[in-house]
């Protein structure tokens, strides 16, 4: 049975801050990271974030080495809403 494809979009943040990325091959990391959210919304390591909503979404989180992506999840798409530095993300 084929996994459910779910669609993908970036808020202005989150594209800003990949394009500012020093490091092309760093950059390709994180991006690559982001994709995997297509097949698997909430895959194993994503952690809800508890107190940090988005509207009445919950937001979520992954890893990708020292930096961490935020999204929502909704019906069929999941929406990157930032992506940044472990230590500077939550501020």
């Amino acid at each position: 049975m084929a996994k459910a494809l779910f669609g993908l979009a970036f808020t202005e943040a989150a594209t800003d801050f990949l394009d500012q990325m020093p490091s092309g091959k760093l950059r390709a990391q994180v991006a690559k990271k982001a994709k995997t959210l297509i097949i698997e919304p909430k895959p194993s390591g994503c952690k809800k974030l508890i107190g940090m909503n988005h509207g009445d979404e919950e937001v979520w989180r992954i890893r990708a080495g020292d930096y961490r992506i935020l999204y929502v999840v909704r019906d069929i798409e999941v929406i990157v809403l930032d992506i940044g530095h472990r230590k500077d993300i939550y501020k």
